[in-house]
């Protein structure tokens, strides 16, 4: 059992584990491209290679409308 004992519903538990699991794996910084980033508080991550600290989504350090984002800009730096 989880900490959570038989309370909140399969479904929600679930998704917690997901999202904790998620967010407590490395993950790849934008600045030396290494998997050392790891959350220190609420959208704060810090890469424990080069010292970079930025912020980010609250449980994944890039959120999906910043990958949106990142990707039409590139797009449109391709296309000038």
């Amino acid at each position: 059992m989880s900490r959570f004992g038989a309370r909140y519903g399969r479904k929600l538990r679930k998704r917690v584990e997901d999202i904790e699991r998620k967010m407590k794996k490395k993950h790849k910084c934008p600045q030396c491209g290494r998997n050392a980033v790891k959350r220190t508080s609420t959208s704060i991550w810090k890469c424990s290679k080069c010292g970079a600290t930025f912020t980010g989504g609250a449980y994944l350090p890039e959120t999906p409308s910043g990958k949106i984002m990142k990707r039409t800009i590139k797009r449109l730096g391709e296309g000038s």
